[in-house]
């Protein structure tokens, strides 16, 4: 038997059917939907995607019909993420630390999210270019690296629990393949000599016994078709989520799992009858880190799937689809252009027509007058079915201690920001999205909150939402809701999602800058981080140094900011503004740790009599208290390295700090050159730093004055 004339070896079948057979498969919530259907063959896959790819293509829209598929589950919800809390001694089988330490920020509490480095009270574990690196690091003044691994293949982020260390990497692998060719007879396959090889990417997730820190052990490398996309740990069961491009002009490859080389499963392949412009092959495989075992995979074709949520028991995978619009003219159907103008109605003070990134510049009155105006060309081009706008699709996967099955799918208008979009609660899916819309009018903007039930059926929505602004950051919290957006200014809503079915906006509060990752304080105060803006001499929003926020909730109709820090000039910038992970806070110890690229304009003497502006650059950490009266206290900082080296983007010197933890009272910041402790008690004091493989980076060399 072999890869291409099968999609799973008939081992795995009689397995597969015996754990059917014995209802080993999970509870009856885990049952897929009954529109899931299952491919026989490569052969009728490839017949699918030509079929529903020309489907796409001839429809101008490439969607369903917007019907919902169900299936009757129940999803339990899951508690609220908490950060930095102090693990009890099961945590620490086979390590010697402390019990307080603090661990990864990830959204949902019990659900560990990857990184590039873990700490478990006594040990760090990072990766360091091409290398596993773990460190000896508490206590801080002896800390030190005791063991590097090197990594063939491109390293991604790692998981650790108890004595095993889960790591997972990309690579490549050489496949040959047959193409197919046009001829007058139809498709047929072409005779190549040699043979052509197609470079497919892989996916190693690798699990060592870390029992012995100097001398890690490799217990299992599992190799899985496709590039790593996410993945996540509960209760010691990796759920990974992999994804590889469906190439219908070759022979069909069904993705599969590899133990040490060796195939072990060719999961099933489940498919959904919606067109698509392409498909990919999304795998979600099961691993127990504790004992090494592989214990379920299957493989959905769907589109690509960029965006992951899970909570305890379910995986969400989304991805957006977008709506070409066609129109008929004369000569026949032409794909239509979007509009580069919008137009200002009559009698207003503005000039028309006005450029769509100049609508800042109207007065309060033309904007409302051209919302409405493009409001209901909106409603004009949905009654001609020339509407034309983004929407995302949901898939909802059943997981349970390893188990894997499909549950339903669900379908929202506009698109996610990031996996903070959604969020598991009472056994429904709240999701928050931007719309994005051409209408005959010009581009419309506006935001939308959708609550799906447990088989992905939308029973609440509130949609046009601060028109003509788009979302920056959303933090569900119970039932409610946190939600900034921005355009010009900075409006953070409160909305109530206590009754499901008809979400509202409890208040809102409009103030200068915006806020790109929002983080709960307590039950009445959220801590925000952005950035800062200001109205430029043209009218415009100019971007300025970081933002740090404190937003009262007390009274939701009536949210304040008690607090607020900014933090350099332009081009400041922060990890925790594009990664979470990057963000460290423990109310507990009264800690907050900020990654900081701070850039500071200071004139410099040219020549006599001339001055030119330069960029000094520092590089480190902010390290603060908060009060939930007053807001921030600074607590001191921690210095990586400084330069005069200009702007670059964040992530281009290695003298960056990415991330921050700490175990028991020292303080950990992490850049690719080095770590650096410090006393939590003494910020400004460095108790060790610990040299890593990051080396010198060429921006921090000084720049000669002119």
């Amino acid at each position: 038997m072999t890869r291409h004339a099968t999609l799973m070896l008939a081992a795995t079948l009689v397995l597969l059917c015996a754990i059917l057979a014995c209802g080993c498969m999970g509870t009856t919530s885990m049952a897929p939907a009954g529109d899931i259907k299952k491919f026989s063959s490569a052969d009728e896959i490839k017949q699918y995607i030509k079929e529903n790819t020309e489907k796409a293509q001839e429809s101008g829209y490439g969607v369903t019909d917007g019907s919902v598929r169900f299936a009757e589950t129940t999803v339990a919800a899951p508690p609220m993420a908490t950060q930095g809390a102090a693990k009890s001694s099961a945590d620490f089988i086979g390590s010697t630390g402390t019990t307080d330490y603090s661990t990864t920020n990830v959204q949902v509490a019990g659900v560990d999210e990857p990184d590039f480095i873990k700490n478990d009270g006594r040990y760090i574990y990072i990766i360091s270019g091409s290398s596993l690196i773990i460190v000896d690091a508490y206590p801080a003044q002896g800390a030190k690296i005791i063991s590097e691994t090197e990594i063939e293949d491109t390293v991604k982020e790692i998981f650790i629990t108890g004595d095993r260390l889960v790591l997972f990497s990309t690579g490549n692998s050489d496949m040959p393949v047959r193409t197919m060719r046009e001829s007058s007879v139809g498709m047929e396959k072409a005779a190549i000599t040699p043979p052509y090889y197609r470079s497919n990417p892989v996916t190693h997730a690798i699990i060592y016994d870390i029992s012995d820190r100097k001398s890690p052990d490799v217990v299992k490398d599992y190799t899985i078709d496709g590039e790593y996309v996410d993945a996540r740990m509960i209760r010691g069961m990796v759920y990974m989520l992999t994804r590889e491009n469906v190439y219908s002009y070759d022979d069909i490859v069904v993705p599969a799992v590899r133990d040490s080389g060796k195939v072990i499963a060719e999961p099933d392949v489940y498919y959904f009858d919606n067109p698509e412009y392409n498909y990919v092959f999304s795998t979600v495989t099961a691993l127990d880190a504790t004992t090494g075992g592989e214990k379920d995979a299957k493989t959905f074709l769907i589109g690509s799937g960029n965006i992951l949520y899970v909570s305890q028991d379910a995986m969400y995978v989304s991805y957006q689809k977008w709506h070409p619009v066609y129109r008929t003219y004369a000569g026949g159907p032409q794909i239509a252009v979007a509009a580069e103008k919008v137009s200002v109605p009559s009698g207003s003070s503005a000039s028309a027509p006005i450029l769509y990134e100049d609508f800042n510049k109207l007065s309060e009155l033309d904007k409302q007058a051209l919302i409405a105006e493009m409001k209901s060309g909106e409603q004009e081009s949905i009654r001609k079915r020339e509407y034309d706008q983004t929407t995302t699709i949901i898939h909802k996967i059943g997981i349970n201690s390893g188990n894997i099955a499909y549950v339903a799918q669900g379908e929202v208008s506009g698109y996610l920001k990031n996996q903070f979009a959604m969020d598991e609660y009472n056994g429904n899916l709240r999701v928050a999205t931007t719309s994005d819309v051409w209408t005959t009018q010009g581009q419309y903007e506006y935001n939308n909150v959708f609550v799906l039930d447990g088989s992905m059926k939308t029973i609440g929505s509130l949609t046009h939402i601060a028109e003509q602004e788009k979302i920056y950051s959303t933090r569900f919290i119970g039932d409610r809701l946190y939600m900034v957006t921005f355009k010009r200014i900075d409006p953070f809503f409160v909305i109530d999602l206590s009754s499901p079915e008809q979400p509202k906006i409890l208040g809102k509060l409009k103030i200068p800058g915006y806020s790109d990752y929002l983080h709960p304080y307590d039950s009445t105060h959220i801590i925000g981080v952005g950035k800062e803006t200001a109205t430029n001499d043209w009218g415009g929003v100019s971007t300025r140094g970081i933002k740090l926020a404190l937003f009262d909730v007390t009274d939701v109709e009536h949210p304040k900011q008690v607090g607020k820090v900014e933090i350099g000039d332009s081009g400041t910038d922060s990890a925790a503004l594009y990664d979470h992970k990057a963000f460290l806070f423990d109310k507990g110890k009264n800690l907050l740790v900020l990654p900081v690229r701070q850039v500071t304009t200071v004139p410099v003497v040219s020549k006599p009599g001339y001055y030119n502006n330069q960029q000094q650059i520092w590089y480190g950490a902010y390290v603060f208290g908060v009060n939930p009266d007053t807001g921030f206290v600074l607590r001191g900082t921690v210095e990586h390295g400084t330069g005069s080296s200009g702007y670059y983007w964040y992530g281009s010197s290695a003298n960056e700090v990415k991330r921050s933890l700490y175990i028991e009272n020292s303080l950990y910041t992490v850049s690719t050159n080095k770590i650096i402790a410090t006393d939590l008690a003494n910020i400004n004091g460095t108790i060790k730093t610990i040299d890593l493989k990051g080396g010198p980076d060429y921006r921090d060399v000084p720049v000669p004055m002119i």
